[in-house]
């Protein structure tokens, strides 16, 4: 980000064009919670109450943005025979919105904020528009004692923690690889733990650069 924010007249253009381009996205952002509010979705964020401190790896709820979830799903592509699993679902964004256009066999959202499954349970309830992907399932508990069931192919990560945390989740991903060994992908948004990623024996296969939102697309097997 330091370079966008240069001191000098030569970096102004590009600074002017950076803040510009922050202010819409806030537009955007809130337009779009505004719409599908209409339809009984009501994921707005962040949640201060639950943001990160410091003092543990978890980083603390704030929902995907929008402008990401229309551009990274096309790009990743989905099929019909896919099991998606996301770490820290929070509200239901990601796994309602996802359901609502893919055909998937089935997602599972895991929190350990049980506010936020509740209001994900409810989110799911009120949805008014159709689901193409029928089993949605909202499940409580610690990323670290999660048990990844064998057949999850696609996993969601929008930086949800950080740290021993991550670490122990690559071991349970691995762990369920080595009692089913299939192909998996790792969808991770602001990929901070990227170096530990790769030594647990994923691959890069796709990467988007961005001021705001970055991310990349992880592949095993």
């Amino acid at each position: 980000m330091a370079r966008y924010f240069a001191q000098s007249v030569e970096g102004m253009p590009r600074r002017v064009c950076v803040i510009c381009r922050w202010a819409w996205r806030k537009v955007e952002e809130r337009l779009f919670e505004e719409y599908f509010r209409r339809w009984g979705l009501d994921t707005k964020g962040p949640d201060f109450d639950h943001q990160f401190d410091g003092t543990s790896d978890f980083v603390g709820y704030v929902p995907s943005p929008w402008r990401v979830l229309r551009t990274l799903w096309p790009a990743v592509g989905l099929e019909a025979d896919d099991v998606l699993l996301e770490y820290g679902s929070g509200k239901g964004r990601v796994a309602i919105w996802v359901a609502s256009r893919y055909p998937l066999r089935r997602i599972i959202g895991v929190e350990h904020n049980r506010d936020s499954i509740a209001a994900a349970q409810a989110n799911l309830r009120n949805w008014r528009r159709p689901l193409r992907c029928q089993a949605v399932e909202f499940t409580y508990g610690e990323a670290t004692e999660f048990v990844v069931p064998d057949d999850v192919t696609v996993v969601y990560l929008f930086n949800p923690f950080v740290g021993v945390t991550f670490n122990q989740v690559l071991a349970h991903l691995r762990a369920s690889l080595a009692r089913r060994p299939r192909p998996l992908r790792v969808i991770y948004l602001y990929p901070f733990m990227h170096d530990e990623i790769v030594k647990a024996g994923f691959t890069v296969v796709r990467s988007h650069e961005d001021v705001f939102y970055p991310w990349t697309v992880y592949a095993i097997g």
